[in-house]
């Protein structure tokens, strides 16, 4: 029996490498189609799957916006009133309380604000209104890109009589011209052709504090030249969504490459916008921060 059993399972040398050569191609053989089918199994997506996703994402957000603004009436805007929320240019050292429900903004707040007005305060730049106590940060965030102050004469007279005593120059940022702002001391050769060029670029300083925004301007020389300046109310040169190309758009200092892109994607799509909040809704990646940004440079219609 022993030797029946090493005659059938005894092998040669030659043998044993055959079979263990067999062994591994058999092994390779179920392996490899492996290695081989996750390399190259893509996923192939119709265009038509693509359109339905983004429809899908669109709806989302247009249900997202719509509960998060109900929330925002229940939770603070005015519910007294069936009013809609405009938004519009206004001075909060002038505009009425009808103007700040127009605005969206709750009755107590309001009365906050014209208690502080009416009392003497005044709001001497855009950001000032985040001190009011009670508003919240997205509602000073929403107001903060359609404050225009304007200068009092009080203020006026006391800023051309500090300058007329120290034998210094008042320009308006949004006319001044190269040679002009380089009557400012320490300004330099090169800032003054950069501010207005960043002007052009821009369509008009909305607050001085733009200037910062300004290639090679540093906090020491913005500080320096603020005194010496003071901003008009210029009309802004906006673009025209409908109309513009992509690279007027991208040409715009606040516009991205891929948002310009995005614009116009979606107006060959689907025609073209009939708002600023139209193109805000089908751009999907535009955040808050940037539309409020963008807004005031951009409308639908020729201006």
């Amino acid at each position: 029996m022993h030797k029946i059993i090493k005659d059938y399972f005894s092998f040669s040398k030659k043998e044993r490498i055959a079979i263990a050569i067999l062994l591994i191609i058999i092994i390779a053989s179920i392996i490899f189609p492996y290695f081989l089918f996750k390399k190259h199994n893509k996923t192939i997506v119709s265009q038509s799957f693509v359109d339905s996703i983004i429809h899908i994402q669109q709806q989302k957000v247009k249900s997202k916006s719509t509960t998060n603004y109900t929330n925002e009436q229940n939770d603070g805007f005015n519910t007294e009133t069936d009013l809609i929320v405009e938004l519009f240019y206004f001075d909060p050292n002038t505009i009425d309380a009808d103007g700040w429900r127009k605005l969206g903004l709750r009755e107590k707040t309001i009365q906050t604000i014209l208690n502080y007005t009416s009392k003497g305060g005044r709001f001497k730049t855009a950001e000032d209104i985040r001190k009011i106590w009670g508003l919240k940060k997205e509602e000073a965030d929403r107001l903060i890109p359609y404050i225009r102050i304007a200068p009092t004469q009080t203020y006026i007279y006391e800023k051309r009589k500090t300058t007329e005593n120290n034998n210094k120059i008042l320009l308006d940022i949004n006319t001044a011209t190269p040679q002009q702002l380089k009557q400012i001391p320490n300004i330099g050769f090169s800032i003054p052709y950069k501010i207005v060029n960043y002007r052009d670029k821009l369509g008009g300083f909305l607050q001085i504090q733009q200037i910062r925004e300004v290639r090679e301007m540093t906090d020491s020389l913005f500080n320096s030249i603020t005194p010496y300046l003071y901003i008009s109310a210029i009309a802004i040169k906006k673009i025209n969504i409908n109309t513009a190309s992509e690279f007027q758009l991208s040409s715009h200092p606040y516009i991205e490459k891929s948002l310009a892109k995005a614009i116009i994607i979606q107006r060959e799509k689907y025609g073209l916008y009939k708002s600023l909040n139209d193109m805000k809704q089908k751009i999907i990646f535009l955040t808050d921060e940037v539309y409020h940004k963008i807004e005031p440079y951009l409308t639908i219609n020729d201006e």
